[in-house]
């Protein structure tokens, strides 16, 4: 990120946190990404298993 060790030193977590996420989001990092609910997440296991693994 850019930061010296000193400056990191002289950072409160909560500081570096902040700036952390900020990095990343500026850099092309994704947003998170809610977790499917267990309707969902059971739907995608059937979808996963109905699939042809084998050609």
């Amino acid at each position: 990120m850019g930061f010296s060790p000193r400056e990191v030193d002289t950072m409160t977590l909560w500081e570096l946190s902040v700036a952390a996420r900020g990095w990343a989001k500026a850099n092309g990092a994704e947003e998170e990404v809610a977790a499917p609910s267990y309707e969902e997440h059971l739907a995608m296991v059937r979808a996963a298993r109905s699939l042809d693994m084998t050609a």
